[in-house]
């Protein structure tokens, strides 16, 4: 009898924990959970580009699980109405709201709730963005302390970036870019990593051929086989 007892007591333990575990929604975030079903050890954290949703980085994330089946992916929407998709912050025109400073906010906050809310440690989080959002990236990862684990930044746009480096780990950046990018010119990728520099971080540059705005194939494979490398270590 004891031991039934032991046994359903165990039984409705095991129950309530499952029914206490964070999901990504659970957190009020947009996203995936881990595609093994149990609790995240990872996290990778996207911010979409400027007149895009969440979504739009959906199959990256999706190929992204099969290699990190114990990883959560939260890809949300920008605060902001922006022809018909959604912007981080206002990118053309008068800021007089200083939006970009609202958005910094919204990145850390993002991080910092996904890390409490799916018990996930910072240095076990990447954040990744494209275009608008490769800045706003930045500033989610750099602004908490410590450091996310590291920034992915595709054909980024520097945002704020004046989050300085701390003593001990800081985040490893990889910045991916086509050489003809028609949106996103030379001259804003250096700016970012001047930004970066100036800052305490140092970031690693990949060029590609390509003339699109949105990474070639070989650019987004580095992008991955980078994220995978951090997130093993």
């Amino acid at each position: 009898m004891l031991k039934l007892l032991a046994m359903a007591a165990l039984a409705v333990g095991i129950g309530a924990g499952a029914a206490g575990a964070q999901t990504v929604a659970d957190i009020g975030m947009a996203g995936e959970d881990p595609r093994s079903g149990k609790a995240p050890k990872q996290a990778v954290i996207f911010f979409h580009g400027y007149t895009q949703r969440g979504s739009a980085m959906k199959a990256l994330a999706d190929t992204l699980a099969k290699r990190l089946p114990d990883a959560a992916f939260i890809f949300n929407d920008g605060p902001l109405e922006a022809s018909g998709g959604r912007s981080w912050y206002v990118l053309r025109g008068e800021d007089t709201e200083n939006t970009r400073a609202k958005a910094k906010q919204v990145a850390t906050d993002t991080v910092k709730k996904v890390s409490e809310g799916l018990g996930v440690p910072y240095d076990q989080i990447v954040v990744v963005g494209f275009s608008q959002g490769g800045g706003v990236a930045f500033d989610g990862g750099s602004c908490v302390s410590p450091d996310v684990k590291a920034v992915v930044s595709l054909a980024g746009i520097i945002a704020n970036g004046d989050c300085k480096a701390e003593d001990g780990a800081k985040a490893n950046v990889l910045i991916v870019y086509n050489d003809s990018d028609p949106t996103v010119s030379r001259e804003r990728i250096q700016q970012f990593q001047d930004t970066l520099k100036a800052g305490g971080y140092a970031s690693q540059l990949e060029t590609f051929p390509g003339a699109a705005h949105w990474p070639v194939a070989a650019g987004l494979m580095k992008a991955q086989d980078f994220i995978v490398e951090q997130l093993s270590e």
